[in-house]
């Protein structure tokens, strides 16, 4: 194996790895910051009476909570009608989770920026230096299609099967309190986004995820049969 073909070959492995990252945290940011989404979930789960809140109160915390999430609010600091009785929204606790929440989010904005980087950066290189390059791309795509296609499903089973116990994992994982174990009777973050919130949010980002990858898995052995009729 030459030197080219190892370039090539090593940069294929990286389209494979950062591409599907890429794609979901994409999915993920999409869904975070989507406020139409959060307020259909509010309707379905009757938020509106479990919080005390109107729907335009909702609303407005929602609309701070993206803008804070984006880093774009310096606090969580607001003030809205709680069952006929304007008080500070948030308690203290939560604000400080949130702020390792948005930490997390305003790292994973950065690693999904990389990552798409990387992965245009290294398809060029695969053009420069391939002698078949679309055949190269087009493997690329369709391995970087069905590795995490594997996972995704699991990922996806998993969610069906008990959502608490690996939302819970991932807390553990990720944050090194607390404070993510807020109570329902006061707090009103885990009140505006309970469990049922978290399970439809995970299964639409799994879902069109899944759906992504099985497309790119599609359109790549469709343009490598083509490639090898040629």
């Amino acid at each position: 194996m030459n030197k080219r073909e190892v370039m090539i070959n090593i940069s294929k492995t990286i389209i494979i790895i950062f591409l599907p990252l890429a794609i979901l945290l994409t999915i993920l940011q999409y869904y975070s910051y989507n406020k139409d989404f959060y307020m259909q979930k509010f309707e379905k789960y009757n938020i509106e009476n479990i919080t005390g809140m109107s729907r335009q109160d909702l609303s407005n915390v929602t609309e701070k909570l993206i803008s804070y999430l984006k880093g774009n609010e310096k606090d969580l600091n607001m003030e809205a009608s709680i069952n006929g009785e304007i008080r500070e929204v948030f308690g203290q606790r939560e604000k400080q989770h949130m702020i390792d929440v948005r930490d997390l989010f305003i790292k994973s904005h950065r690693l999904r920026n990389i990552s798409l980087a990387i992965s245009l950066i290294t398809a060029l290189i695969i053009i420069l230096v391939s002698k078949r390059r679309k055949k190269d791309i087009w493997q690329s795509i369709l391995f970087a299609g069905i590795v995490p296609n594997i996972f995704a499903i699991i990922l996806y089973i998993l969610v069906k099967i008990d959502f608490n116990k690996y939302f819970t994992y991932f807390h553990k994982i990720f944050f090194n309190n607390d404070l993510w174990l807020l109570n329902p009777k006061t707090d009103v973050l885990i009140q505006m986004l309970p469990l049922e919130f978290f399970i439809d949010i995970s299964t639409r980002i799994i879902g069109w995820f899944l759906g992504i990858l099985i497309l790119m898995i599609v359109m790549a052995s469709i343009n490598l049969k083509k490639s090898y009729i040629d």
